[in-house]
């Protein structure tokens, strides 16, 4: 049976395109890595800027107003000696119910101010893991969409070649031509 040539471009185009996505998730994987390993060298940069250090918690934190929860968000003053040994004293926001005397850990820069903990490894991996995932996701959305389009140009020209042939075999198969 004779092919047509929308056949020959439809089956070009998904060889084109698997090719293409092929190297998408190629490339997705190795931007991830990369992320990850960006992430994990700015996370050991940070350590070397902060340092954790341990802060005494100087009265109960006070409950939250709503219903008792282990994670619900409190703040309470703690004194920390910071890395030149100078001490000072901060509200400190808590997880749960620290009661006094108990230490928290926290992280301070170099100028002694509280500062947020570096990011870790699990930080890195999921940096790289949603670069990897997020480039491959819209790689395969774009490759998708290209196919969608692709299909439907070639079914609107199969359309119009279709109605053409029936004009001409029409008249012979249903008996109007003779």
């Amino acid at each position: 049976m004779p092919r047509r040539r929308t056949d020959r471009v439809e089956d070009g185009a998904a060889w084109v395109l698997t090719a293409v996505g092929l190297f998408v998730l190629l490339l997705s994987v190795l931007a991830g890595v990369r992320a990850g390993d960006e992430a994990a060298q700015r996370g050991k940069g940070a350590e070397n800027e902060r340092a954790r250090v341990e802060a005494v918690v100087l009265h109960d934190a006070p409950r939250p107003d709503q219903e008792p929860d282990a994670d619900a968000m409190g703040a309470t003053s703690v004194p920390y000696t910071d890395m030149s040994g100078g001490i000072h004293e901060a509200d400190l926001p808590v997880t749960g119910q620290p009661s006094a005397g108990s230490t928290v850990p926290v992280w301070v820069d170099r100028a002694g101010r509280l500062a947020p903990a570096p990011p870790g490894t699990l930080d890195a991996v999921v940096v790289g893991a949603m670069v990897g995932l997020g480039m491959a996701g819209t790689g395969a959305v774009l490759l998708v969409m290209t196919w969608i389009g692709l299909r439907y140009l070639l079914d609107v020209r199969n359309g119009v070649a279709w109605a053409r042939e029936w004009q001409k075999v029409e008249p012979g198969w249903t008996g109007r031509g003779h």
